[in-house]
C-alpha cells in the first residue's frame, strides 16, 4: 500500500491539533488570581498552534507544491513497531488499572523479551528503574502516580 505521507501526515496533525485547541481550556485551568506571570496555557498553545502551522504547510506543499513522499507500506517490516505500540497502549492501561509499578513491572519485561534482550541484569535494572522512577515522582517532584492497584 503507497502512502502520500505529506498529505496524510498534515490531514492528521492538523485534525489532532485542532482537537487539542478545543480541549486545551478544559485541560490547563488558569489560576484563581493574576499575577502577571504568563498563562500556563501559554506554552502547551504555542506548541499546538505550531503543529498547526506546520500541519497546513504539509497540506500545501503537498497539493499546491505537489511535492510529495511516498512511502511503501510493508507490513513484514511494520509488524515489530506495531506489537511495541500496542504493548505502550497496554501499558497505559495497566497502569489506571494496576498502577504503574505492577504495569512497569509487567510489560518492560516483555518488551526487552520481545526485543532479543536475555541478560538477567537487563531485567532486573529496569524494574528498579521503574520503581526508583516512581519515587522519584512521588517523592521529589510531588506528582502522584498510581503505584498500586490504581
Amino acid at each position: 500500500m503507497k502512502i502520500k505521507t505529506n498529505l496524510w501526515t498534515g490531514i492528521i496533525m492538523g485534525l489532532f491539533s485542532t482537537i487539542l485547541l478545543i480541549v486545551l481550556p478544559d485541560q490547563v485551568p488558569l489560576p484563581m488570581f493574576n499575577s502577571g506571570a504568563p498563562s500556563p496555557r501559554i506554552l502547551p498553545s504555542f506548541a499546538i498552534i505550531g503543529m498547526l502551522i506546520s500541519s497546513i504547510a504539509l497540506i500545501v506543499q503537498s497539493l499546491v507544491f505537489k511535492k510529495e513522499k511516498i512511502y511503501e507500506f510493508n507490513i513484514k517490516f511494520e509488524l515489530p513497531a506495531i506489537i511495541l505500540i500496542a504493548l505502550l497502549c497496554i501499558f497505559v492501561v495497566l497502569i489506571i488499572n494496576i498502577g504503574f509499578i505492577l504495569a512497569a513491572c509487567i510489560i518492560f519485561p516483555i518488551m526487552l523479551f520481545y526485543v532479543g534482550e536475555r541478560k538477567p541484569f537487563i531485567y532486573i535494572f529496569t524494574i528498579l528503574a521503574s520503581i526508583a522512577i516512581f519515587y522519584l515522582f512521588k517523592l521529589v517532584l510531588n506528582i502522584s502516580l498510581p503505584g498500586f492497584g490504581g
